[in-house]
């Protein structure tokens, strides 16, 4: 099969070669890129894949209103109104909660489960575990509680999570708790070896493909990929989590310390200072990407409660060879053992990680590796999760060390949320929306590309006097938000990114922190001007297309993306909630 995709493809560049030239992408200096004869292969084949998309999109029976009737529901604004300083009486309270969300099914092997993101990748059995953490943090000036919470797995789209929050203030309602919640942004770990929480499954994603074809006759009922057994689960538990928290709440103080860098590549000249190798950029041969996990730590004025802490990081958790037949949440797992181990709380918060990736065998620190060394011997199977728990192990170890450095942080708390409509373009988000395959909030929008757009939500938070955090709705480009995007010269259209860079809106001075993933899974959030149909990242990655068109440029991110105007879609919106509060 592979040698036949190979000769397709092939032949395709032979007859590019023919009608487009030869022509190689290159820039002198301060000169447009030109990528003329890439982009006459790619768009003519798009073209073609477009055609696909449209036809096979239009047979399913679409319910969806028009973007100018939608009605928003279970989605919350933030704080009435942002204070410039701690209220009088203000004074951090935090509550920590936790819930597992694994099958009994698949623990005693009765049943198996696809894995996130792989297709055809099952697993049956359990090695860790794949839960939701939640925080309920308040300033108590009296402007309400603001949820954050982290789920394993790869993304939750919008739907699900306004379903989450929905029901936990059903739950809260029937104990007859009054909520005073303002805000609940739920984080994905991006976790890729535990339950499927979208439904990309081949199966299951087959089987709802034919069923929803026919779902306009009375007796067939639209519905979802992700496993019924399963969905139910994440929603009880993640409102389980959000319920613990908000009930947890005590009174106490709230630090920020940040790690040593762990973006250090001698490969791509970046952050050379960092003390470790941890990260790198896939796609980018440049700096402008979170290189410190940032943290904050909870100490209750109850001595006898556990602190809690939040670590921030870019960078996916995917460790684990993606045929592993046991569940693990990766990394944030084993972060989290070795400060439950130390008596702590803890919830692993994704940042802008698009293109970043961890390296796995980069720890060298000896207690670590020791440490696995022992349990691999003790438990011959922990080899196989071996870099899942060093990294996690020397994480926990680096945030830790680095606790000497923490300062309070002022009991002062805003938020503000805004929804936003990102445009859909032909492709495989766009089939996922509008078959209903995906939990996303779709309406028809003329002004789209493809006739529809999906409600998605962006927000900014205050955590003190001097720290921000801006929630993003899927994997994003981390450059967009602190700088040094790729311009004209380097780009795939030969154009520049227009948009102001989010991080120098914000007061010069103030830590700004990304929550990528947020109430939502919208796939890649790529810059408009560098945005390539997916299909240039397999014509240019070959030898004939290196010939044909210089060095290849990475283009696979937008394979699962809403589409090129979801970059300045996203940071539209972002910006103008951040130029509004500052």
């Amino acid at each position: 099969m592979k040698n036949k995709i190979k000769k397709a493809v092939a032949l395709v560049l032979a007859l590019t070669m023919m009608l487009s030239g030869t022509t190689l992408a290159t820039a002198s200096d301060g000169e447009a890129m030109d990528n003329s004869g890439i982009m006459f292969c790619t768009n003519a084949i798009n073209g073609l894949l477009n055609a696909v998309f449209m036809g096979f999109g239009a047979l399913f029976p679409k319910d969806f209103d028009n973007i100018d009737d939608y009605v928003s529901e279970n989605f919350y604004e933030g704080t009435e109104n942002f204070l410039d300083e701690p209220a009088a009486d203000a004074k951090w309270y935090l509550g920590f909660g936790k819930a597992s969300m694994v099958p009994e099914n698949l623990k005693d092997g009765s049943k198996e489960y696809y894995t996130g993101g792989y297709f055809t990748q099952k697993i049956n059995g359990v090695y860790d575990d794949q839960g939701a953490n939640a925080v309920a943090l308040s300033d108590n000036s009296g402007r309400g509680t603001v949820v954050m919470a982290a789920i394993d797995g790869i993304g939750v789209c919008n739907a699900d999570i306004r379903t989450i929050r929905a029901e936990a203030e059903r739950k809260l309602a029937e104990m007859d708790v009054e909520s005073d919640i303002v805000a609940i942004n739920i984080n994905s770990t991006h976790c890729h070896t535990v339950i499927d929480t979208q439904g990309f499954g081949l199966e299951p994603l087959l089987k709802t493909v034919f069923q929803n074809l026919f779902s306009f006759l009375p007796f067939v009922e639209k519905t979802r990929s992700i496993d019924p057994e399963f969905y139910e689960l994440m929603i009880d538990g993640a409102s389980d989590a959000v319920v613990e928290a908000y009930l947890n709440k005590e009174p106490g103080e709230l630090y920020y310390f940040e790690t040593e860098g762990i973006g250090r590549s001698e490969r791509n000249n970046n952050y050379m200072d960092d003390k470790y190798d941890y990260l790198f950029n896939k796609r980018y041969d440049m700096e402008g990407y979170q290189h410190v996990i940032a943290c904050f730590k909870f100490v209750p004025d109850n001595a006898k409660s556990a602190p809690t802490v939040l670590a921030n990081v870019g960078g996916h958790p995917t460790t684990i060879n993606r045929e592993t037949k046991l569940l693990s949440a990766d990394f944030p797992n084993y972060i989290e053992y070795k400060m439950n181990t130390d008596g702590m709380n803890f919830m692993f918060i994704q940042g802008a990680q698009s293109p970043i990736s961890v390296n796995k065998g980069a720890v060298k620190t000896e207690e670590i590796l020791a440490e696995i060394e022992a349990e691999i011997e003790a438990d011959p199977v922990t080899k196989d999760y071996e870099s899942a728990k060093s990294l996690g192990y020397e994480f926990a170890r680096i945030i830790k060390e680095a606790e000497k450095n923490a300062k309070r942080v002022e009991p002062m708390l805003n938020v503000r949320m805004s929804e936003v409509a990102i445009p859909l373009e032909y492709g495989l988000m766009e089939l996922g929306a509008v078959s209903g395959l995906l939990g996303m909030t779709t309406v028809k929008d003329k002004s789209a590309p493809a006739g529809y757009s999906i409600i998605s939500e962006v927000g900014y938070l205050e955590i003190g006097t001097d720290i921000v955090m801006l929630t993003v709705p899927g994997e994003l480009i981390p450059q967009l938000v602190y700088g040094n995007v790729v311009d004209k010269t380097q780009s795939y259209t030969g154009t520049d990114w227009d948009f102001e860079y989010t991080s120098d809106l914000v007061p010069e001075g103030k830590t700004v922190l990304v929550m990528g993933l947020c109430n939502d899974a919208i796939g890649y959030i790529v810059p408009d001007n560098d945005y390539a149909p997916f299909i240039a990242d397999s014509l240019w990655n070959t030898d004939l297309g290196e010939k044909l068109w210089g060095k290849p440029q990475r283009h696979y991110e937008e394979m699962l993306s809403a589409g090129s105007e979801a970059g300045s879609t996203v940071i539209g919106a972002l910006n103008t909630v951040v130029k509004e509060y500052n």
